[in-house]
């Protein structure tokens, strides 16, 4: 079981890496192919497109293949993409191989939280802030390899060294997968067929239909908050405070940081102290930081704030995906997939919302508009809180 933890550790990390791999080395592919930032945007777009329709057909891709052919083909998809984008094709096989990597990293995402929380019976919290510490750190340290190999004038080996990461891992899991086929199967035995009483079916298709909207609202606000911060931060500082560019640019590396740190002790303490406590707690002091951020003007103080923000945002999605899965018994993959696919549209549509507000508004209006966003998402938590599971049902929303 163990194992099976640090493997999904494994695929995380890799995930972490594809998630900010094209942005990084956009302005060097901007130059490389003469193209503007529209152009750019396009390409991030492409993957995100990739990625999201890996998330929403998960459940039929497991089904129809298996968790394990399936994660196997996910990988091949990462390699494949990788290796054709690091011989520097013509631009439009780039935008045709991006949304491959994306869509085999959202499949990643998806089943392996999937199969985490099916498999692991105790401290499923701790677990999954394994993986997120992971993720997060992936996300963090591949910026910083990027830079070395652009200061010696070899960035596109980013490509290819993902692509032996990808079938390095794809190894391991054959070898891991051969011999634990039942316990990574585990979700055929939990998953239990539809309730088929009339009364009880409409009723509690109802129930489950509200209980996930809730669920998703979450999710969608979440990560959009979070992506708009992670976006934003620096041109935050930038405009509203005397600072230089490499100074602002800090504040991201500050932020991932303390997320890091935060999803190494948040399982423990959501386990200790409760679920929804830990995300009630937490989703309030965010708010409180928030607002200490936009009234704050002296940048020490503005970085203790980001510091702050990290820490207490760090365990929020997945602590919230378990508590939401287990609304939902027996329906993990389905769950878990329509969850991480409001998370990537909401982090696109308050990316794009909150850019908007940078260009036509205030910086303190859009910090303002993250306090809000910020006190919504503890609204719809108190929300959530007072649910309880419902029985097995088929949800199509």
């Amino acid at each position: 079981m163990n194992r099976l933890v640090w493997i999904g550790c494994c695929f995380y990390l890799l995930i972490g890496f594809t998630s900010v791999v094209a942005a990084a080395l956009l302005p060097e592919l901007m130059v490389h192919y003469g193209r503007d930032y529209a152009d750019g945007g396009n390409l991030i777009f492409a993957q995100f497109f990739g990625f999201l329709l890996g998330v929403v057909t998960q459940p039929w891709w497991s089904k129809r293949f298996g968790r394990i052919r399936m994660l196997s083909f996910t990988l091949y998809f990462i390699c494949v993409g990788y290796l054709v984008i690091g011989t520097l094709p013509p631009w439009p096989v780039v935008l045709l191989c991006l949304p491959l990597v994306g869509f085999g990293s959202g499949m990643i995402e998806s089943t392996v939280g999937a199969l985490i929380i099916d498999a692991i019976q105790d401290k499923k919290a701790v677990a999954m802030s394994r993986l997120e510490v992971f993720f997060g750190a992936g996300a963090l340290l591949m910026p910083v390899a990027i830079s070395l190999l652009i200061a010696n004038g070899h960035w596109e080996f980013t490509f290819f060294g993902t692509s032996v990461l990808a079938v390095l891992l794809a190894f391991i899991w054959w070898r891991y997968s051969s011999k634990n086929r039942q316990l990574i199967h585990t979700d055929e035995s939990i998953e239990s067929p539809p309730v088929t009483a009339p009364a009880s079916i409409r009723y509690s298709s109802k129930l489950s239909f509200t209980m996930l909207a809730c669920c998703i609202i979450v999710f969608f606000i979440y990560v959009g908050l979070e992506m708009s911060i992670v976006n934003f931060l620096p041109s935050i500082l930038l405009e509203s405070m005397e600072v230089n560019a490499a100074v602002a640019s800090l504040s991201v590396s500050f932020f991932w940081g303390t997320m890091v740190l935060g999803r190494l002790v948040c399982g423990l303490l959501a386990e200790k102290y409760g679920y929804i406590r830990y995300l009630l707690w937490c989703s309030a002091a965010t708010v409180l930081v928030l607002i200490g951020l936009a009234l704050m003007k002296q940048l020490v103080g503005a970085f203790i704030m980001i510091l702050l923000i990290g820490l207490f945002m760090s365990g929020l999605f997945s602590i919230s995906l378990i508590f939401s899965n287990s609304l939902f018994p027996g329906r993990t993959e389905q769950t878990t997939s329509k969850l991480i696919a409001a998370s990537g549209i909401g982090g696109a549509a308050f990316s794009w919302l909150t850019g908007r507000f940078m260009e036509h508004a205030s910086v303190s209006f859009t910090l303002w508009f993250l306090v809000i966003l910020g006190i919504i998402l503890v609204a719809m938590l108190a929300i959530i809180s007072r649910m309880k599971p419902v029985p097995s049902v088929e949800f199509t929303s």
